[in-house]
């Protein structure tokens, strides 16, 4: 296997990096439940584990994200979560979308069954939310979460978001919440 390039953006925290979805991983996800991926962290090539399960359940965009890189068209923004210790993939993240006219994205998440209550969700989510604010032309950050799903709710609400909407979806009650770029003072 040829040496992984450098990562268009790294995100690091405490405990996890944040890099671009590496094509080559969504291609073997395709293929085999569980994997391992050379990705370069930290000036150095490391085998990242990639456990079944990832990116989550419904794989049925990945035929189209994989052809829509292999044309070259610029994609949203989105990363492949990995914890820092284990060097095991533990979530994904990542926008549905390109900023609409107000300069608004939205995001959507997702932890592993055994990363879950661990804290990933809350660090790697508001890492990643704070440096999407800070690109050029991002005005606020949306996400949306069922009524019910509290863990989530509790996600948005310690990394600054504040409902937006309430609304009924097919799923059922939906909050949308937003965060928006600080303004300079």
């Amino acid at each position: 296997m040829s040496t992984p390039t450098a990562p268009a953006f790294t995100i690091e925290t405490d405990r996890t990096f944040i890099v671009p979805t590496p094509s080559a991983a969504l291609e073997r996800r395709a293929e085999f439940d569980e994997f391992e991926i050379d990705l370069l962290l930290d000036g150095a090539v490391v085998a990242v584990r990639v456990p079944p399960g990832w990116p989550g359940d419904d794989l049925t965009g990945l035929p189209d994200l994989l052809e829509l890189r292999r044309g070259g068209e610029p994609e949203p923004w989105n990363g492949m979560v990995i914890d820092r210790v284990n060097l095991e993939a533990v979530g994904q993240i990542g926008c549905t979308a390109h900023p609409d006219d107000e300069g608004r994205v939205e995001v959507r998440y997702a932890t592993l069954a055994p990363a879950r209550g661990l804290g990933f969700a809350t660090e790697a989510g508001g890492a990643f939310v704070d440096w999407l604010l800070d690109r050029p032309g991002i005005s606020a950050v949306v996400a949306a979460c069922q009524v019910t799903n509290t863990a989530s709710v509790r996600v948005l609400e310690k990394t600054g978001f504040e409902p937006l909407e309430e609304r009924e979806d097919e799923e059922g009650r939906l909050l949308r919440w937003i965060k928006r770029r600080a303004d300079p003072t």
